[in-house]
């Protein structure tokens, strides 16, 4: 039996020595393919050099970042190299600007290559191999003990065959049968505590194995973002700075105004105005400690006067010719020539379409009957304030998603409230205050969030605004001044072939307010295109003191708009509240009625006038339902 067992011992120790020869093998061939081909590194031709971001100028749906280089000083050309730019930047947008000094040769943007590493690839490909090895290793030990497990099964067969036939032979030897016994219970427990082991061990490799494909698979995915290198050949005996400037996308800024008004019992209102710009920044670049500056403008913003052409009209042939008259300039729009060589073809359109436009107002002005025809030109929403407005501090503008607040503007004013009385729009007063535009710079049109007296009264927008003009603030309405619009009496009469009508109103305004309050009261009478069908006549007895701002006057007192400035007495409301009575006749003949012509067009162009600043270019009043017909625009 000792025999058999020897058998068994060294039938497993030769089993191990041609599984350990087999992976020798292997692992000689892995490691033979895994070896990488040499690389020789290109030498470099060009100098990389440091190029911070200085400055920035940030537009509407662009910026204009600015780079400086300090260039050495060299008797011979030198070849440097900016990296970094973000792939944002615009195609054949790159400019250098630099000192007398210094000449640039030439200029050339590629995309950024990345040389490979050497060193960090062999290092994967060695730890790649380690691991390969040790996890060949442990499958190796793992099948070695298993095949241990099967040499113990195989004796295990042999000694029960030889036992029955003991058994047959009567010859049974009861201590060998124990000892196998022994001996194959001891070994089964001990390969199967190696080979849980060894099993759990390769486990262990395996997850190792599958973690470090992940990480490289990872590396392998998050590649670094794509970025440009900007190549240029200078002359620089002397040294010198270089700017190299360049546009890039993804970036824009957007105004917002915080108006804080405080009310005084005693003394002038007093206001604190800010504009900050929000600013989103998604170029693929950090901007640290840039001058920043923020521009209303366009970078294609044209810098030529428009031109004005002669107006060339005819008259029609045939008495009932109903044909259009604007036809024959949209033809010779159409079949305009090309201009000359050297002209901007934007520029050449530009004037075109802007003398046609003008055309077309003019030629209506002409053929329409109307009392008050007010126009102004299209750019008048858009080129007023082409500004630029600059942070006074150095400041950090990252690369993230989400917006950046900046302070751009700050500045105090003192400015009485008015209240606004509508009666057509609403039955509520509005407070209203206007500013004057102190800051020396044309103010943007946009948002504005306002507080009165610390408390959040709504949002309104506030116009262009040039510098030195003013412009009204909506402060919310006032619920403790209410009125309403009465048509007390309507009396027809005829005179001839034509009816006059007359018809009386009454406003009433309760002010439920302790103390007095001042309110500019407005209304209107119709005005008509021709004044040969329908006359309107006011009582100038009974329109009362109408208000003696000349801008009213000038502006809105000849479209009908009525405007009284009224002290209205503390506590006057109910049976009590103040009444403010006036009379008007209309003219017309008996047989006809009236109607209004293009009543909505004809409204959207007024509050255009109105809200794009009218006569006074100084922006149209900002908030609230006064703004709209009564006290709208800045005249």
């Amino acid at each position: 039996m000792q025999a058999i067992i020897g058998i068994v011992e060294a039938a497993v120790f030769f089993r191990r020595i041609m599984f350990a020869s087999s992976a020798a093998l292997l692992l000689a061939c892995g490691f033979v393919s895994a070896q990488a081909p040499k690389t020789v590194p290109d030498p470099k031709t060009v100098v990389d050099v440091d190029s911070p971001i200085t400055a920035v100028t940030v537009f509407r749906r662009q910026a204009n970042v600015v780079r400086e280089i300090n260039v050495a000083p060299s008797t011979e050309g030198q070849m440097i190299r900016v990296t970094g730019l973000p792939k944002t930047i615009r195609d054949q947008s790159v400019r250098w600007e630099s000192d007398a000094e210094i000449t640039v040769r030439s200029l050339r943007v590629t995309p950024h290559q990345i040389p490979p590493d050497d060193a960090k690839r062999r290092q994967r490909e060695e730890e790649r191999t380690a691991q390969n090895q040790a996890l060949q290793d442990a499958a190796h030990e793992v099948a070695v003990i298993e095949q241990d497990l099967e040499t113990i099964e195989d004796l295990v067969t042999f000694s029960s065959a030889q036992t029955n036939d003991d058994l047959r032979q009567s010859e049974l030897k009861v201590d060998s049968v124990t000892a196998i016994a022994d001996f194959v219970m001891q070994r089964r427990r001990a390969l199967a505590k190696e080979l849980h082991e060894a099993r759990r061990a390769l486990q262990t490799l395996q997850n190792q194995m599958e973690e470090s494909m992940r990480q490289r698979q990872n590396e392998t995915n998050l590649k670094p973002a794509a970025t440009f290198d900007a190549t240029l050949m200078v002359d620089a005996p002397r040294g010198g700075l270089l700017r190299l400037s360049y546009w890039v996308d993804e970036v824009s800024w957007e105004p917002q105004y915080t108006i804080h008004a405080t009310a005084r019992q005693q003394g002038a209102d007093e206001f604190v105005v800010q504009l900050d710009g929000t600013v989103t920044q998604h170029s693929g670049e950090d901007w640290r400690g840039v001058r920043l500056a923020f521009c209303t403008g366009v970078p294609n913003l044209q810098a030529a006067t428009p031109l004005l052409v002669p107006l060339r009209v005819s008259v029609n042939q045939k008495a009932g010719d109903q044909t259009d008259p604007m036809a024959g300039y949209a033809k010779s729009r159409q079949s305009a020539g090309t201009p000359p060589a050297w002209e901007d073809p934007a520029l050449w359109q530009r004037n075109l379409a802007l003398n046609t436009e003008a055309a077309g107002r003019q030629v209506h002005e002409i053929n329409r009957r109307q009392s008050v025809q007010r126009e102004m030109a299209d750019d008048a929403n858009t080129n007023l304030t082409d500004e630029t407005y600059r942070v006074a501090e150095r400041i950090d503008v990252a690369d993230q998603t989400a917006d950046q607040a900046i302070t751009i503007l700050r500045w105090n004013i003192e400015s009485p409230i008015y209240r606004v009385v509508t009666p057509l729009l609403s039955s509520f007063a509005y407070r209203e205050a206007a500013l004057e535009n102190q800051t020396g710079q044309s103010l943007v049109g946009g948002d504005a969030t306002v507080f009165l007296d610390g408390r959040f009264v709504g949002r309104t927008t506030l116009p262009p605004t040039a510098a030195g003009g003013e412009f009204a603030v909506g402060l919310g309405a006032d619920r403790q001044v209410r009125t309403r619009r009465e048509l007390l009496a309507r009396d027809e009469s005829i005179q001839g072939g034509n009816r006059l009508s007359k018809l009386e109103y009454r406003l009433v305004i309760s002010n439920y307010h302790p103390e007095e309050i001042e309110i500019q009261l407005y209304d209107r009478i119709p005005i008509t295109s021709d004044s040969g069908t329908v006359n309107v006549d006011t009582d100038s007895a009974s329109l009362g003191n109408l208000s003696t701002d000349a801008k009213y006057l000038r502006m809105q007192r000849p479209t009908g708009i009525l405007r009284w400035d009224l002290t209205i007495p503390a506590k006057r409301f109910g049976s009590n509240a103040y009444d403010h009575h006036y009379v008007y006749t209309i003219e017309m003949d008996r047989t006809q009625s009236i109607v209004s012509n293009d009543v909505e067009q004809q409204m959207r162009n007024d509050l255009r006038f109105n809200r794009s600043g009218g006569g006074g270019m100084g922006g149209g009043f900002g908030g609230g339902m006064g703004g709209a017909m009564g006290g709208g625009g800045s005249f």
